[in-house]
């Protein structure tokens, strides 16, 4: 089958809710073991437990993607249980630090954690799997961008994360191609998911654009994807997960370095 996964096994960060939830999902309906990594730990058991139920394999873990010894924890936890890591997608991500969604301008806290959280949790989740990798020769990694690293926005700290993450995507792909480990990325357009009814909500308070304010949450997201998304229609976390699934497949062995939009033609490049 296109995407087979099987004999895999994949660590997904942030994998309880919203687009992580989805990636999840579709590796493991292409036969992957998937680790749910979450700091909601109740929320990663959870959904292994329903993956479980259909005859797949899966387990839950707690992660903090700012804290190394969470992550070298995880790493350690997965390589002891199942012995090796062959696809990891970075996905854990923040749009700003708590309370953002009620300020109408960035605060240094929100600089900090989109970039503590978002970027750096990335490099070192990465760097924390690249040695097993490296001595495997083998590997898929997968990061969760956003059409917001393509374009600016009105929260211009996670704007700013997520082009930091494209571009990293490309610097660690060229490093690791010759020890044929595969990194990519995914810029997702507009998902609703527990992160973008926030993100709802600061615009229909803050927004530059009038026409937003005073919308509910569902009517502002249906309104952005009427103005934004010249296919008219929403994306969904299943769409970002068969992509990813796509790529942590040896049937994308000659794709690196991509920054691929999965948007409904938002941004065409």
């Amino acid at each position: 089958m296109l995407g087979d996964l099987r004999k895999k096994v994949a660590i997904v960060t942030g994998g309880a809710s919203g687009i992580g939830t989805g990636i999840c999902r579709a590796l493991s309906e292409q036969g992957a073991t998937v680790v749910v990594a979450d700091l909601n730990e109740d929320g990663a058991k959870s959904l292994a437990g329903k993956l479980g139920q259909d005859g797949a394999k899966a387990e839950g873990f707690a992660l903090d993607v700012t804290k190394r010894a969470s992550i070298t924890g995880v790493v350690d936890g997965v390589l002891s249980r199942f012995g090796q890591v062959d696809i990891l997608v970075n996905d854990a991500g923040v749009i700003g630090a708590p309370g953002w969604w009620d300020r109408a301008e960035g605060s240094d806290e929100d600089w900090q954690m989109t970039f503590d959280v978002n970027v750096r949790g990335a490099v070192m989740m990465s760097e924390a799997v690249m040695p097993h990798m490296v001595e495997r020769g083998y590997g898929k990694q997968i990061n969760i961008a956003s059409i917001a690293s393509r374009r600016g926005g009105e929260a211009p700290f996670y704007c700013a994360s997520k082009a930091a993450v494209a571009n990293w995507t490309q610097s660690f792909a060229a490093r690791l191609a010759r020890h044929h480990i595969n990194v990519n990325a995914i810029c997702p357009g507009l998902i609703w998911t527990p992160m973008f009814e926030r993100l709802a909500q600061q615009y229909s308070q803050y927004s530059w654009k009038s026409e937003y304010h005073g919308l509910s949450g569902r009517e502002l997201f249906e309104r952005m994807v009427k103005d934004w998304i010249p296919m008219q229609q929403e994306q969904t976390p299943e769409d970002i997960g068969k992509l990813a699934a796509f790529l942590a497949s040896d049937d994308a062995k000659s794709i690196t370095g991509q920054c691929m939009n999965v948007d409904g033609g938002i941004y065409m490049n």
